[in-house]
């Protein structure tokens, strides 16, 4: 209608007013958007620090096999009261003293006591400053007179073979 005389006009209403969201709902979800990011970022961050830790590991127990192995090698020979392959396990420095006729005695002795089963305690690589590796096995193993044992098994490594330097039992 035309204001001014009453009379219907064919003009269109203006358009709609379009109300736009305040400030505050957007910044809302901003922080939630914000806070999903940081649960995000700490969780990628827990993630690789779960990753870098399992690597290390996986790395420490590669590089500690070798003198495992032959650390296991050691006790099972004397266990078994096998002199020939205990020998045979010794490093240059450790046949200089030690016979093998002297290491069948002392074996003869051990053996019979040593006969529980070998529970790995711990192992460990050192570096050396010359460029030569050492290690060290720490087991536990029960003794026939009921008695547990920590049996301590040396290395070195020659020539890029890891050899037997010396052992040691001790009541625990």
């Amino acid at each position: 209608m035309d204001n001014q005389n009453n009379q219907p006009t064919n003009q269109q209403s203006p358009d709609p007013v379009v109300v736009t969201p305040t400030k505050a709902p957007e910044t809302q979800i901003n922080r939630t958007k914000q806070k999903w990011s940081l649960k995000k970022l700490l969780l990628v961050i827990a993630g690789s620090i779960i990753i870098f830790i399992l690597a290390l590991v996986t790395i420490v127990n590669i590089s500690t096999s070798a003198p495992v192995k032959v650390s296991d090698e050691l006790v099972a020979a004397i266990q078994s009261n096998d002199s020939t392959a205990a020998y045979k396990l010794l490093s240059d420095d450790a046949k200089a003293t030690i016979s093998s006729e002297e290491l069948k005695t002392v074996l003869a002795q051990v053996s019979p006591i040593l006969t529980g089963k070998p529970d790995l305690q711990s192992k460990e690589i050192k570096s050396g400053t010359s460029g030569s590796n050492s290690a060290n096995v720490i087991y536990k193993i029960k003794g026939s007179d009921n008695i547990t044992y920590k049996f301590t098994v040396n290395l070195i490594e020659t020539n890029g073979n890891w050899k037997v330097l010396n052992f040691e039992s001790q009541k625990i």
